[in-house]
């Protein structure tokens, strides 16, 4: 009987312990995956000043976020506030200094675009005619580096927490 206290007692600590792990392994996996992302903006001339817009997130070099407006025909520099929300006078005060570019479409869709620095190259392609313009934010190395060390830590530790949780180690009597 005492045998099988031992034992569930032994599993739930080792279960407990495996749950504790994966949630580590899973953040430290979620913060390499955030590191890793590289946005792009891809806008083409649709009309008379209506442009088809699409935003996509790539991660080594695969695309795993995309969202199109048709029949955008405005740009504009925003910040961050969210309406209707009641945040701290701080909060708002911090979200009023991230500055991003809005691009307005029909019935209010819109795509936000974070770097602020691209409006004068956006708003030349709007007033030109090329047929269609490529924005993108490479990573630098060191970020690229680090996403890569925390996706390889996470998936260690999590194969570790497997390990060590449901087939440990048997001590020799």
């Amino acid at each position: 009987m005492t045998k099988s206290i031992q034992t569930q007692t032994t599993f739930r600590g080792r279960f407990t312990a495996f749950l504790i792990l994966s949630a580590i392994s899973i953040a430290i996996l979620l913060a390499g995956l955030v590191l890793g992302i590289e946005p792009r903006l891809v806008m083409e001339r649709t009309g008379d000043r209506l442009f088809r817009v699409t935003v996509f997130n790539l991660f080594a070099g695969q695309e795993f976020f995309k969202k199109t407006v048709e029949g955008i025909n405005d740009v504009k520099v925003d910040d961050a506030v969210r309406d209707g929300r009641r945040d701290s006078a701080k909060e708002d005060r911090r979200r009023r200094r991230q500055k991003h570019l809005e691009l307005i479409g029909p019935n209010g869709a819109s795509i936000r675009w974070d770097r602020e620095s691209d409006y004068s190259a956006v708003g030349e392609f709007m007033r030109g005619q090329e047929p269609s313009l490529s924005l993108a934010e490479p990573l630098p190395i060191w970020r690229t580096a680090i996403a890569w060390f925390c996706i390889v830590l996470g998936t260690l530790s999590f194969i570790g927490a497997i390990q060590s949780s449901f087939f440990p180690k048997k001590n020799a009597p």
